[in-house]
């Protein structure tokens, strides 16, 4: 399984495509932002990390972290 890190740098690179929603799009990129691509995530909140997971699942699959 990812780790919650490695979901967040994956969906780093959807990051301006058309895969995702504009909301998607700003709430990753923002995230992205603030856990330097998924190296610093101790700070995301877990409604955060729900979200995070939730839009994982929905382009990849299974989202449990390791």
């Amino acid at each position: 399984m990812k780790s919650l890190g490695q979901m967040i740098d994956q969906l780093d690179g959807m990051l301006g495509t058309k895969d995702l929603t504009q909301w998607e799009d700003q709430f990753l990129t923002h995230i992205s932002e603030d856990t330097s691509c998924g190296i610093n995530t101790g700070q995301l909140t877990e409604k955060q990390v729900a979200v995070i997971e939730r839009i994982y699942r929905k382009h990849f699959g299974d989202a449990e972290p390791a």
